[in-house]
């Protein structure tokens, strides 16, 4: 009777590519990234080092791989967080509020999104969407209007804010870490006129 190990297979590489991806946050959170061979990370996630080449094509692929797990689990964590129904200058607030939290709870993911945040292009990545999308909001909401480019320069400032308070919190105790947030999130709306 033949057996059908697929399953098997597919939960196989799952562990291994989110091994690679743990072994790539680490890297980044260390500042070892830029000079770390493909032996050094497939000896970190603990798998063969053919099994690296399975799942990415070069180092620069799993570091854009590590990042982006990193966001998707900050937006993720930051979702569960926000209050339902929230208003848009509230859930603006919390937003940036709330990411000075991040170092006391996901400790990695803050480090990673620390070292490597980027403020590039707000339309151009998930979180910078977003925050566009809650600018705007804010901003209806308040009945002011300003233009596309006017919104967007705010966007990267409410980025700013957050990259800020990234930066900043894995070096502070605890309770300095929240207390930055809400500093940068009451800025952050006194500077839209919230």
């Amino acid at each position: 009777m033949p057996t059908n190990d697929a399953p098997r297979t597919d939960r196989r590489k799952v562990r291994t590519r989110a091994a690679l991806i743990a072994a790539g946050q680490e890297l980044i959170r260390d500042g070892r990234d830029a000079n770390a061979s493909i032996q050094t990370i497939t000896d970190l996630a603990d798998v063969g080092f053919g099994s690296f080449y399975n799942h990415f094509a070069t180092k620069d692929e799993l570091f854009a791989a590590a990042i982006a797990a990193a966001m998707v689990d900050y937006l993720e964590w930051l979702d569960s967080r926000l209050p339902a129904g929230a208003e848009p200058a509230q859930r603006l607030y919390e937003s940036v509020r709330l990411t000075g939290r991040l170092a006391t709870e996901l400790p990695l993911t803050a480090a990673v999104l620390a070292r490597r945040f980027t403020l590039v292009e707000v339309s151009d990545d998930s979180l910078g969407a977003r925050m566009r999308g809650d600018v705007s909001a804010a901003l209806a909401a308040a009945e002011i209007a300003l233009s596309a480019n006017e919104i967007r320069i705010l966007s990267l400032a409410a980025l700013g804010a957050m990259q800020s308070v990234l930066a900043a919190t894995p070096s502070l105790p605890a309770e300095e870490t929240a207390e930055a947030g809400e500093v940068l999130a009451r800025g952050v709306l006194r500077l839209m006129s919230l």
